[in-house]
């Protein structure tokens, strides 16, 4: 079996079209960051100001949702708060995280809208997609199976500084096999940095950004083709 370390790199040095999930080799306990991750974030993290370290005693976000989501939305990184520690010690949201690494089934692949978890990140979540939520034709279950969020990089912090790693290319090829099957595309920040790793986004019919990236709510207002996400969530596609 080929080591983790050597899928890690090859996936990245050979620019597989379809690279291996790393994910589910996030360690059981902290520091939770990929040993392909370790060297870069440990050099960054030594010179960084505290705002922009990279948090290690918190489990990566680097996607949650179904692979085969119609709608897919392109987030920047995971923030970081002061609730979130206790809330990834928590034994259910561990299972839950790593169930999402491996595209494990769940009701509620879109993690942050089950009605039965409690975080920081569902409030931020629900904020942004109350427009969906209230909307009558569609539940919570069926919003969290139509939704993916990739983010551009995994790893939380207080507040993002660009860092690549090689981690990245795997959030960065489900953005592509997004494209292959014809997914809604909403890049909800970082329009430049998303297009930069996935060229194939440049031109690709379906892919829009928000109004105001400043404020990333998935709404009529601010979303010019909301009626597109609308359409792709009620058709599957």
């Amino acid at each position: 079996m080929r080591s983790f370390l050597s899928v890690c790199s090859s996936n990245i040095m050979n620019s597989m079209p379809e690279p291996i999930n790393p994910w589910p080799a996030v360690p059981g306990r902290s520091p939770y960051v990929l040993s392909c991750d370790v060297r870069k974030i440990k050099e960054y993290n030594e010179k960084a100001h505290e705002e922009h370290k990279v948090q290690l005693n918190v489990l990566p976000e680097p996607f949650f949702g179904t692979t085969t989501a119609p709608v897919v939305l392109l987030a920047l990184n995971p923030g970081f708060n002061n609730r979130d520690p206790k809330v990834h010690k928590d034994p259910r949201f561990q299972r839950l995280l790593r169930n999402n690494y491996s595209h494990g089934r769940s009701p509620f692949p879109f993690y942050f809208l089950n009605p039965n978890f409690e975080s920081s990140g569902r409030e931020w979540w629900e904020k942004k997609l109350k427009f969906l939520l209230d909307h009558h034709e569609f539940t919570r279950e069926k919003l969290a199976q139509s939704l993916l969020c990739v983010q551009y990089f995994p790893y939380h912090s207080r507040r993002f500084r660009k860092l690549e790693l090689p981690s990245q290319e795997y959030g960065f090829g489900l953005v592509r096999s997004a494209i292959t099957r014809g997914a809604v595309i909403v890049v909800m920040r970082s329009k430049k940095l998303w297009k930069k790793k996935v060229q194939e986004l440049e031109g690709y019919p379906r892919a829009f950004t928000l109004k105001n990236p400043r404020n990333i709510v998935v709404s009529p207002g601010n979303c010019k083709r909301f009626d597109d996400v609308v359409s792709a969530i009620r058709n599957g596609k």
